[in-house]
Protein backbone atom coordinates (compact mmCIF):
# COMPACT_ATOMS: atom_id res chain seq x y z
CA UNK A 1 0.00 0.00 0.00
CA UNK A 2 1.37 3.09 -0.78
CA UNK A 3 0.94 6.49 1.20
CA UNK A 4 -0.31 9.67 -0.96
CA UNK A 5 2.40 12.28 -0.92
CA UNK A 6 -0.50 15.22 -0.58
CA UNK A 7 -1.28 14.17 3.11
CA UNK A 8 2.22 13.88 4.11
CA UNK A 9 2.90 17.37 5.12
CA UNK A 10 -0.09 17.38 7.59
CA UNK A 11 1.80 15.50 10.70
CA UNK A 12 3.99 18.51 10.44
CA UNK A 13 1.57 21.02 10.27
CA UNK A 14 0.21 19.26 13.38
CA UNK A 15 3.32 19.46 15.10
CA UNK A 16 3.91 23.08 13.88
CA UNK A 17 0.78 23.82 15.51
CA UNK A 18 1.56 21.90 18.67
CA UNK A 19 4.71 24.12 18.94
CA UNK A 20 3.30 27.45 18.30
CA UNK A 21 0.62 26.64 20.80
CA UNK A 22 2.78 25.52 23.45
CA UNK A 23 5.35 29.01 22.95
CA UNK A 24 2.19 30.99 23.13
CA UNK A 25 0.85 29.69 26.63
CA UNK A 26 4.57 29.87 27.44
CA UNK A 27 4.45 33.33 26.47
CA UNK A 28 1.49 34.09 28.56
CA UNK A 29 2.97 32.43 31.50
CA UNK A 30 5.72 35.20 31.23
CA UNK A 31 3.84 38.42 30.87
CA UNK A 32 3.68 41.51 32.92
CA UNK A 33 0.18 42.80 33.77
CA UNK A 34 -1.06 45.87 35.51
CA UNK A 35 -2.25 46.40 38.76
CA UNK A 36 -5.08 48.71 40.07
CA UNK A 37 -5.19 52.13 39.51
CA UNK A 38 -3.68 54.08 42.56
CA UNK A 39 -6.11 56.59 42.43
CA UNK A 40 -9.32 55.30 40.06
CA UNK A 41 -10.16 57.88 37.30
CA UNK A 42 -6.74 59.46 37.69
CA UNK A 43 -3.16 59.07 36.17
CA UNK A 44 -1.21 56.76 38.93
CA UNK A 45 2.03 58.90 39.80
CA UNK A 46 5.96 57.51 40.03
CA UNK A 47 6.39 54.75 42.54
CA UNK A 48 9.81 54.73 44.21
CA UNK A 49 10.24 51.79 46.19
CA UNK A 50 7.63 48.67 47.43
CA UNK A 51 7.75 46.38 50.27
CA UNK A 52 6.19 43.18 51.04
CA UNK A 53 4.40 42.49 53.77
CA UNK A 54 6.65 39.11 55.36
CA UNK A 55 3.48 37.72 57.19
CA UNK A 56 0.89 38.52 54.63
CA UNK A 57 2.39 38.30 50.99
CA UNK A 58 -1.02 40.34 49.92
CA UNK A 59 0.10 43.55 51.89
CA UNK A 60 2.32 45.86 49.98
CA UNK A 61 3.32 49.47 50.95
CA UNK A 62 4.21 52.08 48.12
CA UNK A 63 6.17 54.85 48.11
CA UNK A 64 4.77 57.48 45.86
CA UNK A 65 5.62 60.61 44.56
CA UNK A 66 2.58 63.15 45.00
CA UNK A 67 0.48 60.29 46.88
CA UNK A 68 2.57 59.57 49.73
CA UNK A 69 2.33 56.06 51.33
CA UNK A 70 -0.29 53.63 49.49
CA UNK A 71 -1.46 50.69 51.21
CA UNK A 72 -2.76 47.13 49.69
CA UNK A 73 -4.58 44.07 50.73
CA UNK A 74 -5.21 42.52 47.46
CA UNK A 75 -1.71 42.17 45.99
CA UNK A 76 -2.26 45.57 44.25
CA UNK A 77 -5.60 45.53 43.34
CA UNK A 78 -6.43 47.96 45.36
CA UNK A 79 -4.78 51.32 46.89
CA UNK A 80 -5.38 53.37 49.87
CA UNK A 81 -3.38 56.37 51.38
CA UNK A 82 -1.59 55.30 54.29
CA UNK A 83 -0.10 58.78 55.93
CA UNK A 84 -2.36 62.03 55.92
CA UNK A 85 -0.23 64.94 55.66
CA UNK A 86 2.56 63.15 53.62
CA UNK A 87 2.60 63.80 49.72
CA UNK A 88 5.70 62.28 49.01
CA UNK A 89 7.88 59.56 50.17
CA UNK A 90 11.37 58.09 48.72
CA UNK A 91 11.54 54.48 50.35
CA UNK A 92 9.21 51.80 52.75
CA UNK A 93 10.96 49.02 54.16
CA UNK A 94 9.18 45.97 56.02
CA UNK A 95 11.04 44.40 59.41
CA UNK A 96 12.13 40.78 58.58
CA UNK A 97 11.52 39.44 62.50
CA UNK A 98 9.31 42.24 63.31
CA UNK A 99 7.12 41.32 60.33
CA UNK A 100 4.07 43.73 61.38
CA UNK A 101 6.53 46.28 61.94
CA UNK A 102 7.41 48.88 58.70
CA UNK A 103 9.52 52.09 58.43
CA UNK A 104 8.93 54.73 55.60
CA UNK A 105 11.66 57.38 54.63
CA UNK A 106 9.84 60.39 53.57
CA UNK A 107 11.08 63.55 51.14
CA UNK A 108 10.23 66.38 53.66
CA UNK A 109 8.71 64.94 56.81
CA UNK A 110 11.78 62.10 58.34
CA UNK A 111 10.73 58.72 58.74
CA UNK A 112 7.66 57.04 60.14
CA UNK A 113 6.67 53.66 61.80
CA UNK A 114 3.94 51.36 61.69
CA UNK A 115 3.57 48.58 63.91
CA UNK A 116 0.40 47.07 61.66
CA UNK A 117 1.72 46.52 58.41
CA UNK A 118 1.19 49.96 57.55
CA UNK A 119 -2.68 50.68 59.00
CA UNK A 120 -1.54 53.25 61.61
CA UNK A 121 2.16 55.23 61.60
CA UNK A 122 3.86 57.36 63.70
CA UNK A 123 6.58 59.91 63.36
CA UNK A 124 9.91 58.84 64.93
CA UNK A 125 12.77 61.25 63.86
CA UNK A 126 14.17 62.20 67.03
CA UNK A 127 17.85 62.63 66.33
CA UNK A 128 17.61 63.49 62.73
CA UNK A 129 18.97 66.22 61.13
CA UNK A 130 17.84 65.92 58.17
CA UNK A 131 14.51 64.65 56.60
CA UNK A 132 14.91 63.86 53.20
CA UNK A 133 15.06 59.79 53.81
CA UNK A 134 16.18 58.50 50.64
CA UNK A 135 17.23 54.66 52.12
CA UNK A 136 16.55 52.42 54.42
CA UNK A 137 17.75 48.90 55.81
CA UNK A 138 16.84 46.99 58.60
CA UNK A 139 18.85 43.66 60.21
CA UNK A 140 19.43 42.35 63.31
CA UNK A 141 17.81 44.60 65.88
CA UNK A 142 20.09 47.63 63.99
CA UNK A 143 18.15 50.47 61.49
CA UNK A 144 20.34 52.42 59.06
CA UNK A 145 18.81 55.35 57.31
CA UNK A 146 20.69 57.04 54.30
CA UNK A 147 19.51 61.28 54.08
CA UNK A 148 20.56 63.70 52.16
CA UNK A 149 23.03 64.37 54.53
CA UNK A 150 24.90 61.24 55.58
CA UNK A 151 24.05 57.68 57.50
CA UNK A 152 21.87 57.74 60.85
CA UNK A 153 21.40 54.58 62.80
CA UNK A 154 19.05 53.34 65.24
CA UNK A 155 19.22 50.43 67.99
CA UNK A 156 15.82 51.20 69.87
CA UNK A 157 13.35 50.81 66.98
CA UNK A 158 13.34 54.02 65.83
CA UNK A 159 12.47 55.55 69.02
CA UNK A 160 16.21 57.74 68.65
CA UNK A 161 18.75 58.28 66.01
CA UNK A 162 22.73 58.82 65.87
CA UNK A 163 24.38 59.96 63.22
CA UNK A 164 27.17 57.83 61.58
CA UNK A 165 28.37 60.91 59.51
CA UNK A 166 28.82 61.35 55.50
CA UNK A 167 27.39 64.45 55.95
CA UNK A 168 28.87 65.95 52.38
CA UNK A 169 27.05 62.95 50.41
CA UNK A 170 23.36 62.54 49.45
CA UNK A 171 22.96 58.48 50.75
CA UNK A 172 20.69 56.82 47.87
CA UNK A 173 21.34 53.20 49.43
CA UNK A 174 22.35 51.62 52.60
CA UNK A 175 22.39 47.92 53.61
CA UNK A 176 23.53 45.90 56.78
CA UNK A 177 25.82 43.17 56.35
CA UNK A 178 25.77 41.05 60.00
CA UNK A 179 28.47 39.02 61.17
CA UNK A 180 30.52 36.92 64.03
CA UNK A 181 31.95 40.46 65.43
CA UNK A 182 29.82 42.98 64.53
CA UNK A 183 27.70 44.58 61.71
CA UNK A 184 29.42 45.80 58.52
CA UNK A 185 27.77 48.86 56.84
CA UNK A 186 27.52 49.88 52.97
CA UNK A 187 26.22 53.44 51.95
CA UNK A 188 25.84 54.14 48.24
CA UNK A 189 25.81 57.61 47.08
CA UNK A 190 24.59 59.54 43.92
CA UNK A 191 25.07 63.28 44.63
CA UNK A 192 27.71 64.94 46.67
CA UNK A 193 31.81 65.47 47.57
CA UNK A 194 33.31 62.20 47.52
CA UNK A 195 37.05 62.01 47.61
CA UNK A 196 37.91 58.16 46.77
CA UNK A 197 34.32 56.94 45.93
CA UNK A 198 31.12 56.77 46.01
CA UNK A 199 30.69 53.09 47.83
CA UNK A 200 31.69 53.63 51.25
CA UNK A 201 31.59 51.28 53.90
CA UNK A 202 32.07 50.89 58.16
CA UNK A 203 32.90 48.44 60.17
CA UNK A 204 30.64 48.51 63.47
CA UNK A 205 29.15 51.71 64.32
CA UNK A 206 31.87 53.92 64.94
CA UNK A 207 31.39 56.12 61.79
CA UNK A 208 34.50 54.81 60.47
CA UNK A 209 34.04 55.08 56.72
CA UNK A 210 36.40 53.98 53.85
CA UNK A 211 35.68 53.77 50.25
CA UNK A 212 35.54 49.83 49.11
CA UNK A 213 38.29 49.19 46.58
CA UNK A 214 38.83 45.67 44.88
CA UNK A 215 37.68 46.77 41.10
CA UNK A 216 35.09 48.93 42.11
CA UNK A 217 34.61 52.28 39.96
CA UNK A 218 35.45 55.29 41.96
CA UNK A 219 33.34 57.75 39.67
CA UNK A 220 30.39 55.21 39.94
CA UNK A 221 27.30 56.82 41.46
CA UNK A 222 25.68 54.41 43.77
CA UNK A 223 21.72 53.71 43.54
CA UNK A 224 21.00 50.63 45.16
CA UNK A 225 22.27 48.15 47.29
CA UNK A 226 21.44 44.31 48.68
CA UNK A 227 22.52 42.06 51.21
CA UNK A 228 21.57 38.32 50.40
CA UNK A 229 19.83 36.54 53.55
CA UNK A 230 22.34 33.92 53.59
CA UNK A 231 25.79 32.88 52.02
CA UNK A 232 25.81 31.86 47.89
CA UNK A 233 28.61 29.98 47.16
CA UNK A 234 30.98 31.70 50.20
CA UNK A 235 31.31 32.02 53.63
CA UNK A 236 29.65 35.42 53.92
CA UNK A 237 26.29 37.03 52.33
CA UNK A 238 26.92 38.39 49.12
CA UNK A 239 26.62 41.82 48.76
CA UNK A 240 24.76 43.86 44.86
CA UNK A 241 25.58 47.26 44.08
CA UNK A 242 23.64 48.98 41.49
CA UNK A 243 25.11 51.65 39.77
CA UNK A 244 25.60 54.06 36.71
CA UNK A 245 28.20 51.68 34.85
CA UNK A 246 26.47 48.09 35.78
CA UNK A 247 26.18 45.85 38.81
CA UNK A 248 28.52 44.80 40.86
CA UNK A 249 28.85 41.43 43.34
CA UNK A 250 31.04 40.92 46.39
CA UNK A 251 31.47 37.87 48.27
CA UNK A 252 33.84 39.13 50.97
CA UNK A 253 32.53 41.52 52.96
CA UNK A 254 33.12 44.22 50.33
CA UNK A 255 37.16 44.04 50.20
CA UNK A 256 37.00 42.98 46.46
CA UNK A 257 34.04 43.25 43.67
CA UNK A 258 33.38 42.04 40.33
CA UNK A 259 31.36 43.09 37.51
CA UNK A 260 28.56 40.92 36.52
CA UNK A 261 28.21 40.51 32.71
CA UNK A 262 25.04 39.46 30.41
CA UNK A 263 23.77 42.22 31.01
CA UNK A 264 23.16 45.31 29.39
CA UNK A 265 25.41 48.18 29.26
CA UNK A 266 23.31 50.64 31.31
CA UNK A 267 22.85 51.46 35.19
CA UNK A 268 20.87 49.64 37.71
CA UNK A 269 19.08 51.08 40.36
CA UNK A 270 17.30 48.28 41.75
CA UNK A 271 18.51 44.91 43.59
CA UNK A 272 16.84 42.54 45.06
CA UNK A 273 17.83 38.71 46.53
CA UNK A 274 15.04 36.04 46.89
CA UNK A 275 14.82 35.89 50.88
CA UNK A 276 14.30 32.08 50.48
CA UNK A 277 17.19 31.44 47.62
CA UNK A 278 19.87 33.91 47.51
CA UNK A 279 20.94 32.27 44.01
CA UNK A 280 18.16 33.79 42.67
CA UNK A 281 18.61 37.33 41.89
CA UNK A 282 16.19 40.42 40.40
CA UNK A 283 18.03 43.66 38.97
CA UNK A 284 15.86 46.53 37.28
CA UNK A 285 17.03 49.15 35.59
CA UNK A 286 15.49 52.82 34.41
CA UNK A 287 18.20 52.52 31.68
CA UNK A 288 18.07 55.76 29.70
CA UNK A 289 18.81 54.43 25.90
CA UNK A 290 16.06 52.16 26.13
CA UNK A 291 17.84 49.03 27.83
CA UNK A 292 15.79 49.36 31.14
CA UNK A 293 13.52 46.72 32.51
CA UNK A 294 13.69 43.75 34.75
CA UNK A 295 16.11 41.03 34.62
CA UNK A 296 16.97 37.57 36.27
CA UNK A 297 19.57 35.31 37.26
CA UNK A 298 19.17 31.77 38.86
CA UNK A 299 22.31 31.12 39.32
CA UNK A 300 24.30 33.48 41.39
CA UNK A 301 24.42 35.70 38.42
CA UNK A 302 26.50 33.71 36.35
CA UNK A 303 23.95 34.19 33.37
CA UNK A 304 20.68 36.74 33.23
CA UNK A 305 17.62 37.06 30.66
CA UNK A 306 15.16 39.56 30.25
CA UNK A 307 11.93 38.74 32.96
CA UNK A 308 8.85 38.84 31.08
CA UNK A 309 7.17 40.83 28.06
CA UNK A 310 4.45 43.47 28.62
CA UNK A 311 6.73 46.20 30.17
CA UNK A 312 5.91 49.41 28.46
CA UNK A 313 8.21 50.48 25.56
CA UNK A 314 11.53 51.37 26.75
CA UNK A 315 10.28 50.65 30.29
CA UNK A 316 12.04 52.73 33.20
CA UNK A 317 11.90 50.32 36.52
CA UNK A 318 11.52 52.64 39.92
CA UNK A 319 10.87 50.02 42.04
CA UNK A 320 10.51 46.05 42.51
CA UNK A 321 9.72 43.50 45.22
CA UNK A 322 9.06 39.74 45.11
CA UNK A 323 5.69 38.39 46.96
CA UNK A 324 6.37 34.52 48.12
CA UNK A 325 2.85 33.48 47.26
CA UNK A 326 2.32 30.30 45.14
CA UNK A 327 3.72 30.80 42.99
CA UNK A 328 5.66 33.73 43.61
CA UNK A 329 5.10 36.99 42.11
CA UNK A 330 7.11 40.13 41.05
CA UNK A 331 5.72 43.01 41.50
CA UNK A 332 7.63 46.13 39.29
CA UNK A 333 6.77 49.72 39.16
CA UNK A 334 7.76 51.74 35.77
CA UNK A 335 7.93 55.31 35.00
CA UNK A 336 8.35 57.61 31.61
CA UNK A 337 9.43 60.73 32.44
CA UNK A 338 8.74 62.44 28.97
CA UNK A 339 5.22 61.34 29.04
CA UNK A 340 5.10 61.63 32.63
CA UNK A 341 3.12 57.92 32.83
CA UNK A 342 3.19 55.88 35.38
CA UNK A 343 1.96 52.13 36.56
CA UNK A 344 2.77 48.79 38.46
CA UNK A 345 2.88 45.21 36.78
CA UNK A 346 2.92 41.91 38.09
CA UNK A 347 4.17 38.78 37.23
CA UNK A 348 4.35 35.24 38.38
CA UNK A 349 7.12 33.56 38.49
CA UNK A 350 7.02 29.87 38.93
CA UNK A 351 11.09 29.07 38.73
CA UNK A 352 11.02 31.18 42.18
CA UNK A 353 12.06 29.25 45.68
CA UNK A 354 9.35 29.86 48.16
CA UNK A 355 9.40 29.91 52.02
CA UNK A 356 7.34 30.74 54.69
CA UNK A 357 3.91 30.87 52.57
CA UNK A 358 1.50 31.42 55.05
CA UNK A 359 -2.05 29.89 54.80
CA UNK A 360 -3.71 32.96 54.14
CA UNK A 361 -1.77 35.64 52.24
CA UNK A 362 -3.79 39.02 53.29
CA UNK A 363 -4.47 39.21 56.58
CA UNK A 364 -7.90 38.94 58.06
CA UNK A 365 -10.90 41.91 58.57
CA UNK A 366 -10.81 41.03 62.48
CA UNK A 367 -7.04 40.52 63.11
CA UNK A 368 -5.11 43.05 64.57
CA UNK A 369 -1.30 42.36 64.61
CA UNK A 370 -0.02 43.10 67.87
CA UNK A 371 2.13 46.49 68.19
CA UNK A 372 4.22 44.86 71.14
CA UNK A 373 7.75 43.65 69.14
CA UNK A 374 7.82 39.69 69.72
CA UNK A 375 10.28 37.28 69.03
CA UNK A 376 10.41 35.70 65.64
CA UNK A 377 9.15 32.19 65.36
CA UNK A 378 11.02 29.63 62.67
CA UNK A 379 8.65 29.05 59.51
CA UNK A 380 8.77 26.75 57.87
CA UNK A 381 11.88 24.91 55.91
CA UNK A 382 12.29 26.18 52.40
CA UNK A 383 10.00 24.36 49.86
CA UNK A 384 12.05 24.44 46.51
CA UNK A 385 9.58 25.43 43.93
CA UNK A 386 9.96 24.23 40.05
CA UNK A 387 12.70 26.09 38.18
CA UNK A 388 10.25 26.41 34.82
CA UNK A 389 10.94 22.78 34.54
CA UNK A 390 7.19 22.68 33.42
CA UNK A 391 7.41 24.59 30.38
CA UNK A 392 10.77 23.35 29.41
CA UNK A 393 9.30 19.61 29.65
CA UNK A 394 6.41 20.99 27.32
CA UNK A 395 8.71 22.12 25.00
CA UNK A 396 10.54 18.92 25.07
CA UNK A 397 7.80 16.82 24.67
CA UNK A 398 6.59 19.16 21.84
CA UNK A 399 9.99 18.82 19.76
CA UNK A 400 10.35 15.12 20.20
CA UNK A 401 7.12 14.74 18.79
CA UNK A 402 8.03 17.20 15.80
CA UNK A 403 10.76 14.63 15.56
CA UNK A 404 9.49 11.54 15.58
CA UNK A 405 6.86 12.57 12.65
CA UNK A 406 9.90 14.15 11.13
CA UNK A 407 11.60 10.58 11.42
CA UNK A 408 8.08 8.26 10.10
CA UNK A 409 7.66 10.96 7.38
CA UNK A 410 11.37 10.67 6.25
CA UNK A 411 10.57 6.94 6.50
CA UNK A 412 7.25 7.26 4.48
CA UNK A 413 9.37 9.00 1.60
CA UNK A 414 12.06 6.96 1.47
CA UNK A 415 9.76 4.18 0.88
CA UNK A 416 7.50 5.87 -1.69
CA UNK A 417 10.26 6.44 -3.73
CA UNK A 418 12.15 2.82 -3.42
CA UNK A 419 8.18 2.07 -4.69
CA UNK A 420 8.58 4.71 -7.37
CA UNK A 421 11.77 3.44 -8.56
CA UNK A 422 10.53 -0.20 -8.47
CA UNK A 423 7.73 0.51 -11.08
CA UNK A 424 9.32 2.04 -12.99
CA UNK A 425 12.15 -0.35 -13.71
CA UNK A 426 12.58 -1.97 -16.77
Amino acid sequence: MKFSRHILPTPITLAAGLLATVVAASGADTTWTSTGAQQPGTPDRPVWSIAVSPAHPAVLLAATQGRGVLRSTDSGATWTSAITGVDSAWVVRFDPIQTATAYVGTQTAGLYKSVDEGKTWMAQSQGLNNMDIRSIAVASGLIVAGTAQGVYYSTDSATSWHSLGLESLDIAAVEVLPGATGSTVFAGADNGTAGSGFLLKSEGLGGSWAAVKGNFPTDAVVASLAVAPAPSGGTDSPVLAGTSQGLFRSDDRGATWSPLAGLPTTDFNIALFNPANPDQIYVGSDGDQGNGGVFRSLDRGASWSTFGAGLPVKPRITALALQPLNPAQVVAAAWNPTSGSAGAYRIADPAATVAGVTASAAPSASSHPSATPRPATAGPAPVRRSSATPAYATYAVALAVLLALGAVILARRWRTRREDQHSFRP
